[in-house]
This record gives structure tokens, sequence and C-alpha cells, in this order.
């Protein structure tokens, strides 16, 4: 029959689609019930009923125990997604590495760190190692990176990752195939982030998320999508240029990058002498200093958020965003700090770009914004192929 075909194939998009909704919902609100799920779908009930018992069959959804509540009548199951291990991910800093077990209901165990090396070789040996330990415990086959650089996400090969050197790493080669790769910048899963899980950022759809660690890097929403750009480079705001008549080079290659004067190192190096053996050491005794009162330090922080601002100010003419997010080695930044920035942003800006917007620390403190985003990239991933094979 003419178009018995086209009917089938709505049908199964349609079905797919009805899936996907009520497994992101549980993945962002937590367990609900199926009455929950049908209200806020608009689903008939028996539609959930039949679409949870089929996620349930595949392994991705799971019975948590049955509402609470005193009202007489049936109480209702809560649904989740299961505690499945699905990922190890890796949020790769120039100085120190961190990672974790990622599973599917959105928990995210963070297991140990250990000192980066100076060359990618020497990184993904130790990564080897580390993922061998992991999967004699947990049965997972997802590997997912934070890079602190641009990355070809089609080909999970880092481009340039200027503050670590290295240059067109492809991380699937030191695999022997058994695991499906992932990597993307580190400020851009920060945002997917804080989009994808944060209270605070509920309907949110245009926002810039600035990392701050010993570089400088940027996520960008755009209608409700992180912005990647045709190769991969969009968001680097970073290395836009505010000081012409800057002579120090950055380790893009330029002169008077943002990052130059944004860096964690700025602060630390115009500090002067600080305890720590890395710049993220040096800057949390920094942060430590200012919190207790130290002038020398207060005042620093406060000319390093103004250079933050400055940076800011531009971003926010460029892209109009509702909300600019700072996250990384700033997320426990004292209060005052983000109203300097505020403060110099809204002095420097557009007036109509800055009359609703706002500027907020992350809500990711530990584990960091930028391996919750890998966790969620990871997640994402394996709902893709396994629905899609469903």
């Amino acid at each position: 029959m003419e178009g018995e075909g086209e009917l089938k194939q709505d049908h199964s998009s349609m079905k797919s689609w009805n899936r996907r909704t009520l497994v992101e919902l549980l993945l962002s609100n937590g367990p609900k019930t199926r009455t929950w799920l049908s209200k806020v779908t608009g689903l008939a009930p028996s539609a959930v009923t039949r679409l949870t018992r089929e996620l349930m069959d595949i392994g991705i959804l799971t019975f948590v125990q049955h509402e609470n509540k005193v009202e007489p009548g049936r109480k209702g199951e809560l649904l989740d997604l299961s505690q499945k291990p699905i990922a190890a991910v890796f949020d790769v800093g120039v100085t120190k590495t961190s990672f974790g077990l990622s599973f599917l209901n959105g928990k995210l165990d963070l297991i140990s760190h250990f000192a980066t090396p100076e060359t990618s070789d020497e990184f993904f040996r130790i990564v080897k190692e580390k993922v061998n330990e992991m999967r004699n415990v947990y049965d997972f086959n997802i590997l997912s990176f934070s890079i602190p650089g641009i990355v070809n996400m089609d080909s999970s090969t880092i481009i340039l990752a200027p503050n670590l050197g290295w240059y067109d790493v492809d991380i699937p080669s030191y695999f022997d195939g058994g695991y499906e790769i992932l990597a993307d910048n580190e400020a851009n899963l920060s945002m997917l982030a804080e989009a994808s899980y944060s209270p605070e950022s509920q309907n949110m759809t245009n926002a810039v998320f600035v990392i701050i660690r010993e570089g400088v890097g940027t996520g960008v929403l755009i209608d409700g999508k992180v912005l990647h750009g045709d190769t991969f480079s969009a968001g680097e705001f970073g290395h836009m240029t505010i000081s012409v008549n800057s002579e120090e080079t950055c380790h893009c290659g330029n002169t008077g990058c943002w990052e130059l004067f944004s860096s964690i190192k700025w602060a630390n190096n115009h500090y002067g002498e600080l305890d720590g053996e890395t710049q993220i050491d040096k800057f949390e005794t920094l942060l430590r200093l200012a919190k207790d009162g130290t002038q020398k330090a207060i005042d620093i922080l406060n000319a390093h958020a103004v250079n933050v601002g400055v940076g800011i100010a531009n971003i926010v003419n460029a892209i109009n965003p509702d909300v600019v997010i700072i996250g990384g080695a700033l997320s426990d930044a004292p209060e005052q700090y983000f109203k300097k920035v505020e403060e110099e942003t809204k002095k420097r800006a557009l007036r109509m770009a800055t009359s609703n917007l706002v500027i907020r620390p992350t809500t990711f403190k530990s584990p960091s914004s930028n391996l919750v985003g890998a966790s969620f990239f990871a997640i994402e991933r394996f709902l893709d192929e396994t629905l899609k094979s469903s």
C-alpha cells in the first residue's frame, strides 16, 4: 500500500523520540513516577507504561523505590536510569589530570589524579594503565577526555593544546580499538555540564563559560547548542588580542592575548612568592590569602578581575549572552571577585548587551565542570547507540 513504509518510519521515529524524551527527563530531574512523566510529556499513561517497560527491558531504566506520599491510594513507582558504568572520564590539566568513572544515571565517581607528563606518549601510557585498573572492576567501553585545547571531535584528535605543547595527537591510535574515544575542549564540556545539569541554568539558551586555569578557554552556547565551528576552534576567546602593544608571546604564537592577562599565571607572577608546586597550588594559596584578608592578595585578585572583565566585555558585545559562567581555578574565588568582574564588564560593554546579563561562578566545584561535561558527553553517546540499536 502506497505510503505504508513512510507511516512505519514515522511511527518508529516518534517512538524513538518519545523514549529519548523520557530518558532525558529522568537524567535531568532524577527519579520520577510514570504519572509525573505522563503529565510533563503529555503522553498517555498507557504509552508511558509501554515505553518505560521497553527501556527497563534493555537495561536503561530501573525501579528505585515507591514514592513517599501521605495521601491514600496506590504509591507510584519511582523510575531512574540504571547505575550502569559506561565510561572512564579524564580531565586533562596542564599540571594535573583527574579521572573518574561515569554511570548512566549521571553519577560520577572521582577516583584519583596524576601529574600530567610533558609528552602525549607518556600521558596515554599512564591513561592505559588507569583504564586497565578500572576495567578489572567495571565493565565499560567509552573513554571521554576533557582537553585544554582545540579538538577535532570527529576523529578525537587533539589539534592543538598550546599550554601542553601537544599538536596533532591522534587519541584512538593509543588504544587497541576496544573503546569508543570521545574528546572535546574543556570549556565546551563545562558549558555542556551547566546547560544539561545545573538548576541555575534552566531555560538558558545563550551563554558563555569562561574556564580559567593555566590558560583561558571559553565555551559558547547559542540557541541551546554548544558552538564548535567548522574547524572546531569556535569560542577560542582566550586568544583574542586585547593589548596591541604587548610584547609578551602567548603559547599560541600571538602577542597581547587575553589569556596572558587573565590566566592564573598572571595573578601568581604579579603577587610573587607563593606556596605550592604548581600554578594551581600557588593560585589556591593566593585565594586563601585573599580570603584571610591579606591586602596584597586582595589587590592582585581585584586587578585580575579587571583583566577578566575586559575580555568578557568583548565577548558580551559580540554574542549578547544571557549568562557568563566562570570556572576552573576561580570556582572558589570570593564573592567580591565576581562582583568586580561584573562591574568591569558593565563599565566597558554596550549597555543593551548587559541589561539582563548574569555573571556567576560555576555550579560545579568537585568534580570539575569539565569532568562532569565529559561524563555527560559519554552518557549521551551511550544513549544514542543503545536506543538506535534497540
